[in-house]
């Protein structure tokens, strides 16, 4: 299955493998733009994606700066099309 990011979706997801970890080893792929994965590596990317999620939200309900909370808003919008393109993925499997 492959998947198709725009850039910055592309950038964003090898930014957070870089900075929260890439168990499933990942990254190199990501850079390489090469997103064709197999079940098990699309549902470490999935839960890598939900988790990154979930932290931008709880930072979100703290967040009191106007900048910082469009970026925050902004980068939590791209994950959640990333999530449901992922999750479509599966289902094409």
């Amino acid at each position: 299955m492959r998947l198709y990011f725009s850039a910055e979706q592309f950038n964003l997801l090898a930014d957070i493998l870089l900075n929260q970890g890439d168990p499933a080893g990942l990254l190199p792929r990501v850079i390489d733009r090469d997103l064709r994965f197999d079940f098990d590596e699309l549902e470490q990317l999935r839960e890598t994606l939900v988790a990154s999620w979930s932290g931008i939200t709880k930072e979100l309900e703290t967040c009191h700066d106007p900048k910082k909370r469009a970026m925050l808003e902004d980068r939590q919008s791209k994950l959640e099309n990333m999530v449901e393109r992922v999750t479509e993925s599966f289902a094409m499997m």
